[in-house]
């Protein structure tokens, strides 16, 4: 809907509608057409659409350059001096005037609002000098759409409110000012950061005294917190028609709405015609000079781009910080003044923005990671990160034991950038958690605060656990045994800088096995050569978790060194004989060690004595018998031999036979000879004491020479 706020005026062909036309009567109340509190703020950038003449008329081009330079005083130094013509920047021929400005908001912000002002001289009444002259655009200034591009994206747009001044208020040294405004919100969806804003065809005549220029109120934004905003400030933005003239030189707007909580302020201005050469203007706040000089409207206009002059003679466009006690915490609304020597202006657009206080929190814990039960102290850091004081601020650290309680820190003010520190120690809990820290306040006006940050603490259970075996367990002298160890990670947080330390075995240390994640584990083979004895030995090992803390398992593994050797023995029944008698040998064989004896064979003389016996369990004897017809003396050569057998298996690559040799030697008796007969004459008389000779030889030798093979081997000692 288009508005008016003007005299009735002759209705004229247009693409745009009208609506009814009011009268700018007393003091009035500023129309907010934005008013939000945002993580961002305002820019207002704008340009005249008017330049020097290209040919002198009552003063020379020069002094108009110069005077755009704030070079020159007076009439000549001023628009009332020059036949002013159009700037026309751009390359289209549809405008017949055009500037540009650069329009700049943080990379990343969202442009909440923006709106389009723009202003000229009517040509009316036709006795002014701009009215007298012969240059205008067709149509009415309420008519004309602009031309509105945003770098590369084109529009018209439309007034969605037109002013004017009522011709009945003017005094014969004033022109009849207008304004018009339009939302052009849309137009800037999905651009950021640095913007070129054209605008062209600004209804206004060329001539004496003649002024035509525009101006862009953009509010930006983000949604939360950022560093180019990080706090939220409360933005307004008004409509205003403050008209200063020559017979009125003063002006007065209420701007609504506008609250202050103790922070940074700052108001952006629109205004229109005032000159840097007519010195004497002011705007006021609350009864502060906001402008802190006699001479605020000089035609000098923020982010003018083409063309771009110190005085551009048609429009102010401005942004000033409001000192601390412009606008009073609590208070609502600001009275803004405009006030003026000999100059005439129009304040056609006001913005306001007002900082809020902003808690941000971090919190952090030390140490970051911990066993269950360590200490561990949480900190949290609030800052006041707005530019208004937060007050009755609270700090709650909290472990995630749900015990914060005791660790709340009462701050009573944090003025602007002002930080505090709140610490709190518990033991740590059984597992990983979040401890967060909140920090609660307000503002000066209520507002309600509030910031919370987490952090995270890695509660680690660290274990290792090894396992050592010797294969084989039972071997004999100088044979290899084969160690295997293994280490696993039990817990469930890597450990590093793990140490294999075998007490006893050179070849099983490890000091630098390294890394093993939880779970993970790392095997380990080495060997030594058995010596005269086994022995039990055992391998330590120690890592260390995240934090430093080491963790240290033992494991043992034992080998036993046998000496294998078999038991023979051979036993005559008799130690003497005569020829032609037998004698039985008993041969025991007998195996008294804890392995297997295979291969059991009994060889030698005599023949009848030799046996294939096979396998001897362990401590398993065997037992036979073998007899022999004496002819001759009789030396028994016998011997048993055998292989051992290790862990199930003979042992066949070294000679470890066990072998035992048995000699027996059997005496041959010769026998004793029949006494003669004697014959008896019967006048002899018996023999007295004649003892029958009998010859009785018995000769029972036992020789028994026993030779033990042993096994030879040299094995490797282990270490002491």
């Amino acid at each position: 809907m288009l508005m008016f706020t003007a005299l009735p005026a002759a209705p004229v062909a247009s693409p745009v509608a009208f609506a009814p036309v009011s009268r700018v009567a007393g003091q009035p109340v500023a129309q907010a057409v934005f008013d939000q509190t945002v993580y961002g703020d305002f820019a207002v950038v704008g340009n005249t659409v008017t330049a020097c003449p290209r040919e002198p008329r009552h003063h020379p081009v020069k002094l108009c350059l110069d005077a755009q330079n704030r070079v020159g005083s007076g009439p000549s130094a001023q628009n009332n001096g020059h036949s002013m013509t159009w700037a026309d920047i751009d390359a289209d021929p549809v405008t017949y005037n055009s500037s540009s400005a650069r329009l700049t908001i943080p990379a990343g912000a969202r442009v909440a609002y923006a709106k389009l002002t723009w202003a000229g001289d009517t040509g009316q009444p036709s006795d002014i000098p701009c009215g007298r002259g012969p240059i205008r655009p067709a149509g009415t200034p309420a008519q004309q759409a602009v031309s509105l591009k945003v770098n590369d994206r084109g529009s018209l747009v439309a007034p969605d409110k037109y002013t004017e001044d009522p011709l009945g208020a003017l005094a014969n040294t004033d022109h009849q000012f207008y304004s018009a405004t339009a939302d052009i919100t849309g137009q800037f969806r999905g651009i950021t950061g640095q913007m070129t804003v054209t605008v062209g065809n600004v209804w206004t005549p060329q001539g004496f005294d003649c002024f035509g220029g525009w101006s862009v109120t953009a509010v930006w934004m983000f949604d939360t917190p950022h560093p180019a905003a990080p706090a939220r400030k409360q933005v307004a933005v008004y409509d205003t028609y403050a008209r200063v003239l020559t017979t009125k030189p003063s002006a007065q707007v209420r701007m609504p709405s506008i609250r202050s909580a103790g922070g940074a302020s700052r108001i952006g201005l629109t205004g229109f015609e005032g000159d840097w050469a007519v010195s004497g203007d002011q705007f006021l706040v609350n009864g502060h000079n906001a402008g802190r000089n006699g001479n605020f409207f000089v035609a000098a206009a923020d982010g003018q781009l083409n063309p771009s002059s110190a005085n551009n003679m048609s429009v102010d466009v401005r942004t000033v910080d409001l000192a601390g006690d412009v606008l009073k915490p609590g208070e609502t609304g600001a009275n803004v003044s405009f006030t003026s020597g000999l100059d005439a202006y129009l304040v056609a657009g006001v913005a306001l923005s007002s900082g809020r206080p902003e808690l941000a929190v971090t919190t952090s814990v030390e140490p970051a990671v911990a066993h269950p039960g360590d200490q561990v102290t949480q900190t949290v850091t609030v800052t006041n990160t707005g530019s208004a004081p937060a007050v009755d601020v609270v700090v709650h650290p909290d472990l995630g034991l749900r015990q914060n309680q005791p660790c709340a820190q009462n701050i009573p003010r944090l003025e602007p950038g002002q930080w505090a520190k709140a610490t709190c120690a518990r033991p740590a809990p059984g597992d990983d958690v979040r401890p967060s820290g909140t920090a609660t306040g307000k503002s000066l006006i209520g507002d309600q605060l509030s910031a919370t940050a987490a952090t995270f603490l890695e509660v680690v259970r660290p274990g290792v656990a090894v396992t050592k075996t010797a294969a084989p367990g039972t071997v004999l002298n100088g044979q290899k045994v084969g160690y295997a160890i293994e280490v696993r990670n039990t817990g469930d947080t890597p450990l590093s800088g793990i140490t294999v330390d075998d007490k006893q075995v050179d070849a099983c240390d490890k000091p630098d096995l390294g890394t093993l994640g939880a779970g993970e584990k790392a095997a380990l083979q080495c060997s030594l050569a058995a010596g005269d004895e086994g022995f039990t030995n055992t391998v330590t090992v120690t890592g260390a978790d995240k934090t430093g803390r080491k963790v240290t398992a033992d494991a043992s593994a034992a080998f036993t060194v046998i000496h294998p050797r078999i038991e023979f023995s051979v036993r005559p029944s008799s130690r003497a004989a005569r020829p032609g008698e037998t004698v039985t040998f008993t041969v025991t064989v007998r195996n008294p060690t804890p392995i297997a004896l295979g291969g059991v064979r009994v060889t030698g003389s005599p023949a009848a004595c030799a046996r294939d016996i096979g396998t001897l369990a362990p401590q398993q004897t065997v037992e036979y018998t073998c007899s022999v017809v004496m002819r001759e003396r009789l030396t028994t050569s016998l011997t048993v031999s055998a292989t051992p057998f290790v862990n199930g298996k003979p042992v066949e690559t070294r000679v470890d036979a066990v072998s035992r040799t048995s000699a027996v030697t059997v005496s041959l008796v010769a026998p004793v000879p029949e006494p003669p007969i004697v014959k008896k004459s019967a006048e002899s008389a018996p023999l007295r004491n004649a003892p029958v000779a009998a010859f009785v030889a018995g000769l029972a030798t036992i020789t028994t020479f026993v030779t033990v093979g042993a096994i030879s081997a040299t094995a490797a000692r282990a270490k002491k």
